[in-house]
C-alpha cells in the first residue's frame, strides 16, 4: 500500500464513526437519532423481511463492535465445550448466527452509515480531524 492510498483510506474511514463516539463527545442528539434510524432500518431489512428477532437487532445497535468480540469468544472458547452428540452444538450455532453474528455485522455498517448521515444533516463538523492533521 502506498502512503497516499493509506492516508486517503484512513480519512475516508474516520468519517464513519459509531453512535457511541457522538454520545461520549456530548452530541447525544446525533447519537440517539442515529441509533433510532439504525434500529428502524435493521428492523425493516432484517426483522420484517427475513424474520430476525428484534432482540438481536437491539443488541447489534447497543453492542456495536463489542458484539463481534462476543461472537468470536463463543467460536473460540465456548463452542468446544458444547457436546455435538446431543445436537445442542448445531442449535447453539444457529442461535449465535441469528442473534449475534448476522445482526451485528449488518448493524456495524448500518449504524456507522446512519451516524454519518445524521451528523451531516445535523451540521456536525469534526474539528478533531483538523487538529490531528487528517484533513490537510
Amino acid at each position: 500500500m502506498t502512503k497516499t492510498f493509506r492516508s486517503s483510506a484512513i480519512r475516508f474511514l474516520k468519517k464513519f464513526k459509531s453512535p457511541w463516539y457522538y454520545w461520549h463527545t456530548g452530541h447525544k442528539k446525533i447519537a440517539l437519532l442515529s441509533m433510532l434510524l439504525s434500529t428502524g432500518i435493521l428492523w425493516i431489512c432484517l426483522g420484517a423481511t427475513m424474520g430476525f428477532s428484534m432482540i438481536g437487532i437491539i443488541l447489534a445497535i447497543l453492542l456495536d463492535g463489542i458484539g463481534l468480540g462476543l461472537a468470536l469468544l463463543y467460536l473460540i472458547f465456548l463452542r468446544a465445550y458444547i457436546p455435538e452428540w446431543t445436537s445442542l452444538q448445531s442449535n447453539a450455532d444457529a442461535f449465535v448466527m441469528n442473534i449475534l453474528i448476522w445482526p451485528l455485522l449488518a448493524g456495524f455498517f448500518v449504524s456507522r452509515i446512519s451516524s454519518f448521515v445524521v451528523a451531516k444533516v445535523g451540521g456536525y463538523t469534526d474539528h478533531n480531524q483538523m487538529d490531528a492533521g487528517l484533513l490537510s
